[in-house]
């Protein structure tokens, strides 16, 4: 199973995906914007990780075009409420 975080800001997405089965975590930045969703997607299936559970924090509009386009092209989307990570975070 693969997991892929994303960390969204206006520009960019940081993305980290997680490799269950192996335990190893493989990063990527790419833009915010359709191009960079593409490269995404691409670089997903180099890794053989074309199906992962993706995990995103909402923040305020900026995850939405990811968002969609992923859910468009059959991901499984989940949010983090951004209270918990802050919470998180300070622990």
């Amino acid at each position: 199973m693969f997991y892929l975080g994303i960390d969204v800001s206006k520009g960019k997405l940081d993305c980290a995906l997680l490799d269950a089965a192996k335990d190893k975590i493989k990063s990527k930045v790419v833009t915010n914007d359709v191009e960079g969703f593409s490269e995404l997607q691409r670089w997903l299936k180099k890794q053989k990780a074309e199906v992962p559970h993706v995990v995103m924090e909402p923040t305020g509009v900026y995850h939405e075009p990811a968002a969609f386009f992923l859910s468009d092209a059959g991901l499984t989307v989940s949010f983090v409420n951004p209270s918990q990570i802050r919470s998180f975070a300070q622990g």
